[in-house]
């Protein structure tokens, strides 16, 4: 692919100009909303000011920690909930796998909600101050029922509110965190990338950089959940496990809180219900269908922003879905619509091509996570004396995003500058779904390594004389294959996810209006669950089309998982060629390679004079 994946380098930069220069002529009428830091002075050329420079880094650090503690928060309630569920609340394993799922779509689900809210109603910094208000309810609330005696858990007996009153408080509050969390989901990144001026060049690569760090906070706090508190829990019970997470979530609202009255943000104002600015463009291309299209654009309906109600930004005029234009005539029939907003509801027809391929990467993303543990718990796990939980190996994906974060922000973007070809969103995009399909075929060809060792060392032959009651993971049947070698495709994974995860927040982010940003990260975080409801039915329809259990067999002497990858790593090939088509064809604009150019092009220029 080109750079700009269908756009010549000189159009981009043409767009990104005219973009430029519109945004500093015409947002005059919103410049009281921001911060005085967000003031439009400097032309491009002129360097960010020490005070701009320290004012964002202190911005940026808040809201980094604040989603370091959530995320710390969040995952170290969700890591070990299942066995919660299963052992403290008396739920039977597959109902607690159920109850469990139906919770995370909700987490998936609500940020439709609250990307709706910041930018209709409320503005990102309110949704994110109170969702994260009833998040801590919901966490406070969790912790309570594991501490108070009347209603803590017990596992030899009823709590003496009775179990199931205890389960009855207990998922009121999960499902306040639940809400609470997909309230803040999909505005704590897009509020981060509010923070740089659109009119700098150099303040867009900047934050082309927070996006990389915004994962890399997250997967920290993922760690110190999936390691620490998760430890704290198993040793000192739920009441004090669940109270971390709470205290760290309770940092994350003073951190956030702290910037604020430190006067730090950017705080974009809400522009008004996105959808139904949408219904209005639809409505009116409808009502004017039969209607000529001027031959120059500059007759459509194209008034100054904030005047004749229209919003406080302008977009430039695009060729894509011309029919759409025709919403702008200038005419008694329909509703009256603005260039701008035909624009913008071009922008996010546009994004949805993208969100069909990102479901297929998140549906394919699913196995190695699910089914690896399987045929892990039943190889040798043995580190020294002790024997490594089979789950416990997925610290190697968390450990791939970490390192490939730092190596992709401070070694990889740099060398690309000096050779003159900055690494495009597409481009990046693309690359990790590439290498998501070499994690799946190494997951393959370890499945494919481990039945040869299962057949070559007797053990199957061992297992089926023992009888019907053998049990595949008693020691006697440990496979001598290291389960070490399951790091490699949770590696992969972790840095697949850093191109593809970061790569979409960023496009998500950088390609609708601004008025539409908190719903861009929504529609994002939604291919997150459509992804795993379609892993659950090619799961569902594999065992159908599959009888005795010969593919995904509860037997990991048995089975055929590496039939399963390949399987995902076919789909995942296919999605790769869909979404080369939609990214040539759907003409993203690269928004981040643009500002790399130019803030090269300032340097030079600075140095020059």
């Amino acid at each position: 692919m080109a750079p700009h994946d269908g756009i010549p380098e000189e159009d981009a930069d043409s767009l990104e100009d005219s973009t430029h220069l519109s945004r500093i002529s015409l947002r005059k009428d919103t410049n009281h909303h921001r911060h005085q830091a967000e003031e439009i002075a400097a032309p491009e050329e002129d360097p960010v000011s020490t005070q701009r420079k320290r004012m964002l880094f202190l911005a940026c650090v808040c809201i980094l920690g604040n989603e370091l503690c959530e995320r710390l928060a969040f995952y170290g309630l969700q890591t070990n909930m299942g066995l919660y569920l299963k052992k403290e609340l008396g739920y039977p394993a597959d109902t607690a796998s159920q109850l469990l799922q139906v919770w995370k779509a909700t987490v998936y689900l609500t940020p439709l909600l609250g990307g709706y809210l910041a930018d209709a109603v409320m503005g990102r910094f309110w949704v994110i101050l109170v969702f994260s208000i009833v998040y801590f309810v919901g966490m406070l609330g969790i912790t309570l029922v594991n501490l108070l005696p009347q209603i803590r858990p017990q596992r030899d007996a009823a709590p003496p509110a009775g179990l199931a009153t205890t389960q009855a408080v207990f998922w009121v509050f999960m499902y306040l965190t639940a809400l609470g969390s997909g309230g803040i989901k999909p505005c704590v990144s897009s509020f981060g990338g509010d923070q740089f001026r659109e009119s700098s060049a150099r303040e867009r690569s900047w934050r082309s950089s927070f996006f990389n760090w915004f994962y890399f906070s997250i997967n920290i706090g993922a760690l110190v959940a999936s390691t620490v508190v998760v430890g704290v829990q198993e040793s000192k019970g739920y009441g004090v496990g669940f109270g971390i997470p709470t205290i760290a979530f309770g940092v994350a609202i003073a951190m956030f809180v702290a910037g604020a009255a430190a006067n730090l943000y950017v705080r974009v104002p809400p522009e008004g219900s996105p959808f139904s600015r949408i219904g209005r463009v639809l409505r009116g291309a409808f009502t004017k269908r039969h209607l000529s299209l001027p031959a120059d654009a500059g007759q459509l309906h194209n008034p100054e922003p904030s005047t004749d109600g229209a919003l406080p930004y302008s977009m430039p005029h695009t060729q894509r879905m011309k029919c759409l234009d025709k919403a702008a005539i200038k005419s008694e029939a329909g509703p009256q619509v603005t260039l701008t907003e035909v624009e913008e509801s071009k922008a996010f027809f546009g994004i949805l091509p993208l969100f069909l391929c990102i479901c297929i990467y998140q549906m394919t993303y699913d196995p190695i996570f699910t089914l690896l543990p399987y045929p892990g718990d039943a190889m040798d796990r043995s580190m020294g004396a002790t024997q490594v939980p089979a789950s416990s190996i997925s610290f190697a994906n968390t450990f791939g995003v970490l390192f490939t974060v730092v190596a992709y922000d401070l070694a990889l973007v740099p060398l690309m500058q000096r050779l003159r070809r900055p690494i495009s969103i597409t481009w990046r995009i693309g690359l990790g779904f590439a290498i998501q399909v070499l994690a799946l075929v190494s997951a393959a060809l370890i499945e494919m390594a481990r039945y040869r060792v299962v057949r070559e060392s007797g053990l199957l032959e061992r297992f089926l004389a023992a009888g019907p009651e053998a049990d595949p993971l008693d020691p006697l049947f440990t496979q001598p294959m290291s389960i070490w070698w399951q790091a490699i495709p949770y590696f992969l994974l972790g840095v697949s996810e850093v191109f593809t995860n970061i790569g979409c927040m960023e496009l998500f982010y950088t390609q609708v209006s601004e008025g539409m940003r908190s719903l861009g990260a929504s529609v994002y975080l939604l291919t997150v669950a459509v992804g795993t409801y379609l892993a659950s039915g090619l799961n569902v329809m594999v065992a159908a089309a599959s009888p005795h259990d010969t593919w995904v067999s509860n037997n990991p002497l048995l089975g055929h998982y590496d039939w399963y990858f390949w399987l995902n790593a076919g789909i995942l090939v296919l999605g790769l060629g869909l979404y080369i088509i939609v990214a040539r064809s759907c003409g993203y604009t690269d928004k981040a390679a643009a500002a790399h150019r130019k803030a090269q092009a300032c340097d030079q220029g600075t140095k020059a004079a």
